[in-house]
């Protein structure tokens, strides 16, 4: 009995290395290897930003983009407004983006977070935009950050492979859809990536100068914007308003003048003037002072120059006597 139940696993273990010699090649490459984790994942979208878009998101855009005064214009929204699958947007980091390398030191993952989040707009049925809201930080309140209207980035971001996230490179306009390792492109901008590669390809094409720091940096250009906005409106105030009052007042002032300055004034010649004393002082016997064309009349007889005493009348002249004459002898 125990040398039956010798032969039996002999025979047993000889089979399976018989196998495993002849067939097991074969049988380890019919065997499916299991398909790598995915170093990047979809994160869980924040209910707040989730009941924003599903409550919120399509009154404003019908606020901001529905139909005007004219005809035909902006976009009716209505009751067949629907909102896609809900994508929270990734970036790259400073470190990956001045091209250093993400081993040693720098190793990790090459994109992190941003506080923005994406959806696709349909209206019957056809991609309209492509809403992106934000967390208001100021409020904590989600709220619409931006609409690209159209349909064409709504169309690039549905290319994106299940499973992975969605990186937005604003430096060079462009939008990507990874794993984690593999690098999609759904709209190259100015990468110079048009196929599929891998993030440490697209690491390495990138130039070695670390972008400039934008903490901060949106405040302060919006105070210089501000600033310069209320200057020029400061100006146009002055050019428009105060110049035109201005020439109001001159034109006013203008008509006040007495009309005695504005009639001319009748000069009469110098010797018609002195005939005309002449004769005055023979007809009253009294010298007077001469009149003058530019200087008006005295307004009373206060101010009016006293007149001159009159002259004494000459004595006659006597005839002379007569010369005696001799008498003729």
């Amino acid at each position: 009995m125990r040398t039956a139940a010798t032969l039996r696993i002999s025979l047993l273990i000889a089979s399976t290395s018989v196998f495993a010699l002849v067939g097991g090649p074969a049988a380890l490459a019919l065997t499916p290897t299991p398909a790598p984790t995915p170093t990047l994942t979809e994160p869980t979208v924040p209910e707040p930003v989730a009941t924003y878009f599903a409550s919120g998101l399509v009154p404003r855009l019908a606020d901001l983009y529905g139909p005007g005064k004219k005809a035909g214009s902006g976009i009716d929204f209505g009751q067949t407004a629907k909102v896609g699958d809900i994508h929270r947007v990734f970036a790259w980091t400073a470190e990956f983006l001045a091209g250093k390398s993400l081993a040693g030191k720098n190793s990790g993952n090459p994109t992190e977070l941003t506080n923005n989040w994406v959806a696709p707009v349909a209206v019957k049925d056809r991609e309209v935009g492509l809403a992106t809201v934000w967390i208001n930080p100021t409020r904590d309140n989600p709220e619409l950050a931006n609409f690209d209207l159209g349909p064409g980035l709504v169309t690039a971001l549905a290319a994106a492979p299940k499973g992975d996230v969605l990186v937005r490179d604003d430096i060079h306009s462009a939008w990507f859809a990874t794993d984690g390792t593999a690098l999609v492109p759904l709209v190259s901008g100015t990468s110079g990536i048009a196929t599929t590669t891998t993030i440490e390809a697209y690491r390495k094409s990138l130039p070695s100068v670390v972008p400039a720091p934008v903490t901060g940096v949106g405040a302060n250009q919006g105070l210089l914007i501000a600033g310069i906005a209320l200057l020029v409106v400061i100006a146009l105030l002055a050019v428009f308003v105060l110049l035109p009052d201005r020439r109001r007042r001159a034109r006013n002032a203008d008509a006040a003048l007495p009309e005695a300055v504005q009639e001319p004034v009748e000069v009469v010649p110098e010797p018609v003037a002195k005939a005309l004393v002449i004769r005055t002082r023979s007809a009253q016997g009294v010298v007077s002072a001469p009149p003058t064309a530019a200087a008006p009349a005295a307004p009373s007889a206060a101010a009016a120059p006293p007149a001159a005493a009159a002259r004494k009348p000459r004595a006659p002249r006597k005839p002379p006597a007569p010369k005696p004459t001799n008498p003729p002898e």
